[in-house]
């Protein structure tokens, strides 16, 4: 009965808002998808692991910019380890953000954590289907392969 109420409040279709998945989207020109998260926060490009996320919108301003929480459907909150890690579940639940009508990939709302927003694992990237998901953390220069922007596939609910 809370979740329908939850979800009676949020327009269907908006960017992390309602029920959707995390999908990692290339940072080069093309935006190839190679991925989506687990439902713990983890990169993967199985796309039967696929995580299903439940975003509670904030605040939402004139540039499009908008502030929400995130949590994992089936294991609760989604925040950053003190070491960096987007994690979802045992972890304290953080503010995340979207960089607005002007942000890095046109016709979708980024994630951001403050000031960052390209992940990377320390694994492959994106992750091989034989090494299972990988976490992530928000890129720092080191890593190797490809580097992500995490954007929301809003899904039905």
């Amino acid at each position: 009965a809370f979740k329908a109420f939850l979800l009676a409040l949020i327009p269907a279709g908006q960017a992390f808002s309602g029920l959707g998945q995390i999908r990692t989207l290339y940072i080069a020109r093309d935006h190839d998808d190679l991925g989506c998260l687990t439902s713990q926060g983890k990169w993967t490009t199985d796309e039967a692991l696929c995580g299903n996320f439940y975003a509670y919108r904030l605040s939402k301003n004139a540039k499009g910019m908008s502030t929400f929480r995130l949590a994992g459907v089936d294991v609760g909150m989604c925040g950053i380890t003190p070491a960096g890690i987007f994690k979802c579940g045992g972890v304290h639940d953080a503010e995340f953000g979207t960089w607005g009508y002007e942000g890095p990939v046109k016709q979708h709302d980024v994630l951001r954590y403050g000031q960052y927003g390209v992940v990377a694992s320390d694994g492959n990237n994106p992750p091989a289907l034989n090494e299972g998901p990988n976490e992530v953390h928000f890129y720092s220069g080191s890593e190797k392969g490809k580097y992500v922007w995490l954007v929301w596939k809003w899904l039905e609910d």
